[in-house]
């Protein structure tokens, strides 16, 4: 290495001027071919345009569907059964119940209180639209069996459990129309409906009966006892899956037909009787037509916008 350091300056001073010299060169021109590179690479990529595609103004079938809306809405509207309003009224007017539903929401809530009870009802109108086919032609059968006198008398129980009848007491042979405030229970629609009738006493104490409406009746499906009230609404994960370890109750059917009778009369006093389960298909049917119609409105405004 010694060696090829003194062999670097004892070279003259003129060869590595030389050299220099030569060396510029070399970078002058690669410079020159460098930026004309440059140059012409600029020019090429100047050339490609990155603009954004000129958006459409609207769908082509934007339109029509918007029109189809509109003509659905307005039927819709032509189509509203203002009877349904008017008993729907005359319920709430009388009734004990006060009903809590927020537009856009497919959750009712009535609620009420009964001496030292809190009592809460809640449903939705989901029923209607998770019904499947088979539900509703066996609601058309039924319909049609109401139709003859044979079933009818069979029919004539205490809010009969689908399971097992209860035994006919006096009053109740009287006929449904003859009953006070004529009641017609054939009147609204015959889709069940699934409600939950929460009764929370002093003591944090609760029961939940799960139970179905249909034809003017209430048929209980089941009780729960919940010893903590909060377990009904849990929201944490250990209250959840204490809710849901409990015991949810038999099958009401099976219990013993004098037991049933005497627990539907125990809903009844609270006002879980035949006038809320006329009421609640007209309720649910109006609420439903109320967000049907305002979902097609929105959906209008989003299409037009």
């Amino acid at each position: 290495m010694l060696a090829l350091r003194s062999l670097v300056r004892a070279l003259p001073k003129s060869s590595l001027r030389q050299s220099a010299a030569g060396s510029l060169r070399s970078n002058t021109r690669s410079g020159i071919q460098r930026a004309a590179w440059q140059s012409k690479w600029q020019s090429s990529y100047s050339a490609f345009s990155t603009s954004a595609i000129k958006r459409e103004s609207a769908g082509q079938f934007d339109q029509e569907l918007s029109a189809k809306i509109a003509q659905e809405h307005s039927l819709e509207l032509e189509s509203h059964d203002d009877s349904k309003d008017e008993s729907v009224n005359e319920y709430l007017k009388s009734s004990p119940f006060t009903v809590t539903e927020k537009p856009g929401s497919h959750e009712i809530v009535l609620t009420r209180e009964f001496g030292n009870e809190q009592i809460k009802v809640e449903l939705s109108i989901s029923d209607i639209n998770n019904m499947s086919e088979e539900e509703f032609d066996q609601n058309d059968e039924d319909d049609a069996f109401d139709d003859e006198p044979e079933y009818e008398q069979e029919k004539r129980t205490i809010n009969q459990s689908k399971g097992g009848k209860i035994d006919v007491m006096p009053e109740d042979s009287i006929a449904p129309a003859d009953r006070e405030g004529d009641l017609d229970y054939s009147s609204g629609p015959s889709y069940p409906i699934r409600i939950l009738v929460t009764i929370t006493k002093p003591g944090n104490k609760a029961i939940q009966v799960a139970a179905v409406v249909v034809d003017g009746t209430i048929d209980i499906e089941n009780l729960t006892i919940y010893e903590k009230a909060s377990l009904v609404d849990a929201e944490g994960n250990k209250e959840a899956r204490e809710a849901q370890s409990l015991y949810e109750g038999p099958p009401i059917r099976n219990l013993d037909p004098e037991l049933q009778m005497h627990l539907e009369r125990y809903l009844e006093e609270r006002g879980i009787n035949a006038e809320l389960a006329v009421f609640l298909p007209d309720y649910v049917d109006q609420k439903e037509q109320k967000e049907y119609v305002s979902w097609l409105d929105n959906l209008r405004k989003f299409i037009d916008a």
